[in-house]
């Protein structure tokens, strides 16, 4: 499991005890999978830019309800690399 899954499951737990390390990255975040409510989304994103540094725009899809886990730690991936790149140029 990468270490961006690791953190940002580790928090959503901490929003939602149901959920574990094993859980799906196929399981959308809000309604019929996570249950984040649009306030603990804003927060997950929020520890998650602060711990790696990444910037995901409000409006970016995996940061949505319907997103799936996966796609939402792909995002954060993405941006974090991105933003690697941009400071090595």
């Amino acid at each position: 499991m990468s270490e961006i899954r690791s953190f940002v499951v580790g928090i959503i737990s901490e929003i939602n005890p149901s959920v574990t390390e094993d859980v799906s990255d196929e399981l959308p975040l809000g309604p019929g999978g996570l249950e984040l409510e649009s306030l603990a989304l804003v927060e997950l994103l929020v520890q998650v830019e602060h711990e790696f540094d990444a910037k995901i725009a409000d409006e970016d899809p995996a940061v949505q309800p319907d997103a799936t886990l996966g796609q939402f730690v792909a995002a954060v991936e993405r941006t974090r690399d991105g933003a690697a790149a941009e400071a090595a140029a």
